[in-house]
């Protein structure tokens, strides 16, 4: 039923574990959609690997000598079909590494057209493998044609930094959030912000939305239909659907439960493009899958407690 959690079949299986040596922290990771690649960023270098599972075993093979070509990375990520690397460095710079040659000699560096040397810390890319969105440090959002390998365009800056981007992979729409919970959303082949974006600012978000004090921190689409996406932070997950009205500051932001018991009619009368809940947290991560399932990943705190050494946590009386 609607809302039911349902039970794993078997308990997760832990297939590798991968160590830095030394004791430099690890900055950002990132695993390719099919599985074969892995990649991790100290402040001082890169690491990638090849892995290989068969008969429920792993084989691990290290691209070092490779891989010494790249600067340390502020941000990871591979492409839909898992045949680039992305690694978004200082200085406002992306290395596109090739990972069916692997070779340095088709290693290509973008570059973006502005002034700013602030450090990329987030990367998109789109389904196609045409396009790439960069965010930096100085709230530029720059988009890279992946075919060309140059710069394609810059969305229109504004002032508040960046905290998750995501490319529609039915429009190449581009949606990002920021700091002050504002959403836009950027049509990369029209080079412009699109009607539903202008429409929402006009009307401005509702204050209980605005007044959140936790920032958005993922971005994805719902498979099937284009014109609804899901954005959470910490405590709330929300599926916006770009076909309904917007909010008006007298509305129930969070009227999901209300709705269940109102009949068709009067359901309609308070729908609203906002669908929030906030059953599950902190949140770790939520996305959609082909099949139309939601998968969430939370981390209840009780858990996290329960781990801590003997001198941080201590139970006191009444608590």
């Amino acid at each position: 039923n609607p809302g039911d959690i349902l039970p794993i079949s078997k308990k997760p299986v832990k297939l590798l574990q991968l160590k830095n040596k030394g004791c430099d922290h690890i900055r950002c990771c990132a695993l390719s959609l099919c599985g074969t690649w892995i990649a991790f960023s100290t402040i001082y270098r890169v690491r990638l690997y090849r892995l290989q599972y068969e008969n429920d075993s792993v084989t691990v093979n290290a691209a070092s000598r490779f891989v010494k070509t790249l600067q340390p990375a502020h941000q990871l990520l591979f492409s839909a079909h898992s045949a680039q690397l992305f690694v978004a460095s200082d200085y406002n710079r992306i290395q596109v590494v090739d990972l069916v040659t692997l070779s340095s000699k088709r290693t290509h560096t973008l570059t973006s057209k502005s002034d700013s040397l602030e450090a990329v810390h987030l990367l998109a890319a789109s389904a196609d493998g045409n396009w790439l969105a960069a965010a930096n440090y100085g709230c530029e959002i720059s988009i890279y044609n992946l075919k060309q390998l140059k710069h394609y365009c810059t969305v229109p800056v504004y002032n508040q930094l960046p905290t998750a981007i995501a490319i529609n992979p039915q429009t190449n729409n581009l949606i990002t959030v920021h700091a002050d919970h504002q959403i836009f959303e950027f049509s990369i082949s029209e080079k412009r912000y699109t009607e539903w974006s202008r429409a929402l600012q006009q009307r401005g978000l509702h204050p209980n939305w605005v007044e959140r004090d936790t920032p958005v921190t993922h971005v994805t689409f719902n498979p099937k239909v284009s014109t609804q996406f899901i954005i959470h932070d910490t405590y709330m997950f929300c599926i916006i659907d770009q076909l309904l009205r917007f909010p008006t500051g007298q509305s129930n932001l969070h009227n999901q439960e209300v709705l269940r018991g109102l009949s068709g009619k009067a359901r309609k009368a308070q729908e609203h493009a906002f669908k929030i809940c906030k059953k599950f947290k902190p949140l770790l991560f939520v996305d959609l899958l082909s099949d139309g399932c939601l998968v969430v990943v939370e981390r209840p705190v009780m858990e996290i407690n329960a781990q801590l050494p003997a001198p941080v946590r201590q139970k006191k009386f009444a608590t």
